[in-house]
């Protein structure tokens, strides 16, 4: 079995970890004041952990899980059966999953398309943040409709989270990304349509100025670096001491694996992946792409063990169609598993 790349959502705010320290203190080898002063620092919520969950854990294995089953992975963090219960209910009310009922026992599996929408994003997510940038530029351009003003503002605001900038009042523009970075402008797509706004990609964009002096005044890259910083001080010891022979059990490898993906999951989504000619010098997002890159493959051995002792049981063939409460959901999309 592969390792799988990682899934990149909406950014949240760090909230400080209430619960026991997660079992942390288990392993013979690990001193629990260093790993736990990095673990304890921040955690996901119950959504956002039973995400990364489906994603990392279940979906490779290309089955269903008991609610059992990732009641006892979720305990790992604290979270108490009621919130993961509440959680899955979610899930599966915004099209994500669907449940199998065997008796009393419940099953939950991902659809089709949310299957197939996250291995997209996580192979966006899974590609370097650096990239060669041919010069090419994407353009959203307001001619001016009647009633676009509102709209258009509304896109400003949506199109902002994907990097683009006010390069004229009525003028959004960006850097072309490579398509394995994943990201489209899709609530663009409606004006467009409708002919209130333009979409423009080309690379005759002249009088810019120099590039990172562009950078540092059209996006705002302090705040951008911040999680990226956050992250590197957070994380970068335990590489130094996991490379030093320090030890973890099955359990931290997969409390590691689960925190490391989720942090480093809110640093890409701040981050609008301008190309290295708009940035600093010491911009550290490659730095920390490398150190996640490191700690998610170091742990995927024992973590895939600590997975595959608590998801022991597999779960019978589904029952036909017509029993599974798959009927009347709305079409999935990707943003449905980002609101944690």
């Amino acid at each position: 079995m592969n390792a799988m790349p990682i899934e990149l959502r909406a950014p949240r705010a760090p909230r400080t970890l209430s619960t026991p320290q997660l079992a942390l203190a288990s392993a013979p080898h690990c001193d629990p004041h260093w790993l736990d002063a990095c673990l304890r620092q921040t955690t996901p919520t119950a959504n956002a952990l039973l995400k990364q969950i489906f994603g990392d854990s279940v979906m490779p294995r290309g089955e269903a899980v008991w609610l059992s089953d990732l009641i006892e992975l979720m305990a790992l963090f604290g979270v108490d059966p009621r919130a993961t219960r509440t959680g899955v209910f979610r899930l599966t009310e915004q099209g994500c999953l669907y449940a199998r009922r065997y008796g009393r026992r419940s099953a939950y599996a991902l659809l089709p398309d949310a299957a197939e929408q996250l291995r997209g994003a996580w192979h966006a997510l899974s590609a370097p943040p650096d990239y060669a940038w041919d010069g090419s530029w994407s353009l959203v351009i307001n001619t001016g409709g009647s009633g676009t003003a509102p709209a258009f503002a509304a896109l400003r605001r949506s199109l902002a989270e994907q990097g683009y900038c006010a390069l004229a009042p009525q003028v959004l523009a960006r850097p072309t990304m490579p398509e394995r970075c994943g990201r489209d402008d899709p609530p663009a797509l409606g004006l467009a349509q409708r002919g209130s706004v333009l979409q423009v990609a080309g690379q005759q964009v002249d009088g810019l100025g120099p590039l990172q002096e562009m950078g540092r005044q059209a996006w705002d890259l302090d705040a951008t670096a911040a999680p990226y910083h956050a992250f590197l001080r957070r994380f970068a010891p335990l590489r130094h001491a996991l490379a030093d022979g320090q030890a973890l059990s099955a359990r931290q490898a997969f409390a590691l694996r689960m925190l490391v993906a989720d942090a480093y999951r809110q640093c890409r989504a701040s981050d609008p992946l301008l190309p290295s000619a708009f940035l600093p010098q010491d911009w550290p997002a490659m730095p920390a792409y490398e150190l996640c890159l490191d700690l998610y493959l170091h742990t995927f051995p024992l973590a895939r063990q600590h997975v595959e002792q608590s998801l022991g049981e597999p779960v019978p063939p589904p029952p036909p169609l017509r029993n599974e409460r798959t009927l009347q959901r709305p079409p999935f999309r990707i943003h449905a598993l980002s609101k944690a």
